[in-house]
């Protein structure tokens, strides 16, 4: 049997529910070390003994250390990705005017700035290791960027169809320079020893900046 075959409902073996409950060990031995310590200061033999297993054997769940970052913000930012998601689907019902588009894109990226400040060091990370090419935990974190693009790209054809754009705004560069910026604002706060809580507020002005000016273009 498989994971797959227990989310379903499905008989599970003795060996299968031993694998799942050594895999949700790991995952939940990962999470506290890193909210306790922050990832760069774990390592996968703290992982390993908290979880109750060898070192061998968490690497048969997972191939390195990167790999149980993936485990736990990845699997987080998923959730939080899902829920702005799902809050933009309920403004969009009433959206009409500029102000409205604009707010439900100002939504989206405060939504991530406050998942950031949850857990600055381990977001920070896991962005950071998102950038290493061919890795899981990379291909994981573009595809994550790639569905706020899509989502802010979304907002301002849709502000482009009411009228509140000028034809020219291509809102594709527009969503890719915005999710830009709040990497870069991430990725700069602990270099510059900016405060984690303030970084919506450094996020929005950069944000305005570039997104105040595309309406009201007629």
């Amino acid at each position: 049997m498989t994971s797959e075959a227990a989310a379903s409902g499905a008989p599970v073996g003795l060996r299968e529910r031993a694998r799942l409950e050594r895999y949700r060990n790991i995952r939940a031995a990962a999470e506290q070390l890193f909210n306790q310590r922050g990832y760069e200061h774990t390592t996968t033999k703290e992982v390993a003994e908290l979880a109750g297993v060898g070192e061998a054997t968490l690497f048969r769940y997972v191939s390195n250390k990167h790999e149980l970052l993936l485990l736990v913000i990845g699997e987080r930012m998923d959730t939080t990705i899902q829920a702005i998601e799902d809050a933009d689907r309920e403004l969009a019902a009433s959206t009409s005017s500029a102000q409205d588009f604009k707010d439900r894109i100002y939504a989206i990226f405060r939504k991530r700035a406050e998942f950031y400040a949850l857990d600055p060091e381990n977001v920070t990370s896991y962005l950071h290791y998102g950038f290493k090419a061919g890795s899981q935990l990379g291909a994981q974190s573009i595809a994550q960027g790639d569905r706020i693009i899509a989502l802010t790209s979304s907002i301002l054809d849709s502000a482009r169809d009411a009228g509140h754009l000028t034809a020219h705004v291509d809102s594709g560069i527009v969503a890719q320079n915005c999710n830009g910026t709040y990497i870069h604002e991430v990725l700069r706060t602990p270099a510059r020893g900016f405060r984690p809580e303030d970084l919506w507020d450094r996020l929005h002005e950069r944000l305005r900046v570039q997104i105040e000016p595309l309406f009201g273009l007629q």
